[in-house]
């Protein structure tokens, strides 16, 4: 057997630079696949999460601006960027009255008791048969016996007295059944939450509490519009709240556009 039949044939230096090359651009492929994907999961995941937060952040504040009543005072502060209202917190029925004290008996209604120190509302009818003279009176709670009981059912109630105020509670103009019900004001606004703006909630005077977001940088505005559609600046006046909402936290997609969403509604008062 000849030398040169038991040589074995090897790789030549031009075909290994040439497979090099080629192996090298398929895994550059691969990995631009790999992160292109990984960028449209990423923006998918965004975009999912800014649809959920302003889903959120409008479903919040539609469920607690429908229940405000501008002609009735609810609405204390109009911003385009934040609103400050008066929101119903408890709800009850009267069952018993002493005006003269003045003090009224209502019945515990689904576990929700007032509280001394409460602000409440209490529906005078005075003249039956005439709507004209119907009022809310404004009060607030001095005392409370949740011992008590409706006299004539015996069904577990609350008296609340409001001690000094007896010239707002005229004679027999709160009869049994009137409707009573407390509140709490609230401040609806952006606040800055580990570096991003979220829609926040203060109580009172108490601190702003991030409840949804990230939103974009002034993406929360209100527009206060009257009966007929058009914007107006008298709370009283107010009777739909056009809410606009923006988010975004910055991810961009694989074109390099910034992912976000906006959503605006119409929100109908109570009145």
């Amino acid at each position: 057997m000849s030398t040169s039949s038991s040589r074995r044939a090897g790789f030549t230096l031009v075909e290994l630079l040439t497979v090099t090359v080629v192996g090298s651009l398929l895994v550059m492929s691969a990995l631009q696949i790999l992160i292109t994907n990984q960028r449209t999961y990423t923006a998918q995941s965004a975009t999912v999460s800014d649809q959920q937060s302003t889903r959120m952040s409008l479903d919040l504040l539609f469920n607690e601006l429908r229940e405000v009543s501008p002609a009735g005072g609810d609405l204390l502060g109009m911003g385009s960027d934040s609103i400050r209202v008066r929101l119903m917190r408890r709800f009850s029925i009267v069952c018993d009255t002493n005006l003269g004290t003045p003090s009224v008996t209502v019945m515990n209604y689904q576990g929700k008791k007032f509280s001394a120190a409460d602000s409440v509302f209490v529906f005078a009818d005075n003249a039956e048969g005439t709507t004209t003279d119907d009022v809310w009176i404004e009060a607030k709670v001095t005392a409370i016996d949740s011992t008590t009981t409706c006299p004539h059912d015996s069904s577990s109630a609350t008296k609340l007295s409001f001690a000094g105020q007896g010239a707002a509670f005229a004679a027999d103009s709160v009869g049994l059944g009137a409707p009573v019900r407390s509140h709490d004001v609230f401040t609806f606004a952006v606040t800055t939450f580990r570096g991003q703006e979220y829609l926040g909630r203060r109580q009172d005077s108490g601190a702003m509490i991030p409840i949804a977001g990230p939103l974009e940088a002034g993406g929360l505005e209100f527009v206060y519009r009257d009966a007929y559609g058009a914007i107006t600046t008298t709370a009283s006046d107010v009777r739909q709240i056009e809410v606009v909402i923006r988010s975004g936290d910055g991810i961009v997609n694989s074109v390099g556009a910034a992912v976000s969403d906006s959503i605006s509604a119409w929100i109908y008062t109570r009145n």
